[in-house]
């Protein structure tokens, strides 16, 4: 199941007039995503990278914990 589409009001740069802040024919347009879509594998991508990051972190502390037993 879809969310349903939000749809905002919007104005073409031709018909907005700057002198007076209006807009003289408004079109409705769905709401702008604050986060882009993402395909499949950008998403892998992000969640290898993420994976990636802390199987670093996690090795470098067990060789911190190792040096500090010896």
């Amino acid at each position: 199941m879809t969310a349903p589409q939000v749809l905002v009001p919007a104005c073409l740069a031709a018909d907005f007039d700057s002198a007076t802040g209006t807009c003289a024919q408004e079109i409705w347009i769905p709401q702008p995503s604050l986060i882009p879509a993402l395909t499949i594998e950008e998403a892998q991508d992000i969640g290898g990278a993420a994976a990636f990051l802390l199987a670093t972190a996690f090795i470098f502390r067990r060789i911190r914990k190792f040096i500090d037993q010896a």
